[in-house]
């Protein structure tokens, strides 16, 4: 018995470092933000894996010493409650007020469950239901940007204050904006810049090949948006050709027009950073 049951736990171990080693390989393969409908699909991979492991989990605790004791009670009530925190999740979700304090909560559940299996590994129906279910969750995590550690602490970014998950209508908007708004600050810059000491001058073909590499990129991003594939790294090349801008405009006071409509930009693309959980300071 001592036998199977420590074979059952070295299987299960395995299995484990098994899908974490594909989960990773799918992060770094896989950056690009997470699009609604993806997450639609993982929280209904989720559902469905959850009640395959319930199922197995339950003809596997009848076959067990667990089988009518307190202990059976406990797990059944983890999962219930599991269960009840990923509807109210989905249920968020569909009506576009879900958070990463709703997937906290989720996380949280499920750590109780992992603990028992982990502790008292049963059949191996079981154990690898859970494990694939396991490697959902993580993905969900980082849809949501939760940094989680099973068996450990977690945290989230600003859990507390968290807003809703953006979604890919919300993303457009924003990536909308900071074009509009760029269009408006080139035209104030060309005008500021024929009106003061650059006008014909190194630094103003310096500017505006500044102003054009950020165009390049903000339409880089916006195509790969549009292709489900933008990650964080297009985000990061935008905001870095914007803070060459920005050292511009802050070294150099040009007219009010120039400074207010960069001053909005900017405040866009503070917007589009938290977007895609970037840390962005300008002027580091």
């Amino acid at each position: 018995m001592r036998t199977k049951t420590f074979l059952l736990a070295v299987s299960f171990s395995l299995m484990l470092i098994a899908l974490s080693v594909q989960s990773m390989a799918q992060v770094e393969g896989q950056p690009y933000r997470i699009s609604d409908r993806e997450v639609a699909r993982l929280l209904d991979r989720i559902k469905s894996k959850t009640s395959t492991f319930r199922n197995s989990l339950k003809d596997a605790l009848n076959k067990s010493r667990f089988d009518r004791t307190e202990r059976e009670a406990d797990v059944n009530a983890y999962i219930k409650d599991f269960e009840e925190q990923t509807k109210r999740l989905d249920d968020n979700f569909d009506h576009h007020r879900s958070t990463a304090a709703d997937v906290d909560a989720v996380l949280s559940r499920a750590s109780r469950i992992d603990a028992f299996m982990i502790r008292h590994p049963l059949s191996q129906r079981a154990q690898g239901d859970w494990a694939t279910l396991r490697a959902d969750l993580e993905q969900l995590a980082l849809a949501y940007s939760v940094s989680w550690r099973w068996g450990g602490d977690w945290s989230t970014r600003d859990v507390v204050n968290q807003p809703y998950r953006i979604s890919d209508r919300e993303v457009e908007e924003i990536i909308h904006r900071i074009e509009h708004q760029s269009d408006q600050f080139r035209k104030s810059l060309d005008s500021a810049l024929d009106k003061s000491r650059f006008n014909g001058s190194r630094r103003e073909d310096d500017i505006n090949a500044f102003v054009k590499d950020f165009y390049k990129e903000t339409k880089q991003l916006h195509d790969n948006f549009d292709h489900h594939r933008s990650t964080t790294n297009d985000v990061q090349t935008v905001l870095d050709r914007a803070s060459q801008i920005d050292q511009f405009m802050r070294r150099n006071r040009l007219k009010a027009n120039a400074q207010k409509d960069w001053s909005l930009l900017r405040t866009n693309l503070d917007e589009l950073a938290q977007v895609y959980n970037v840390t962005w300071r300008w002027g580091f």
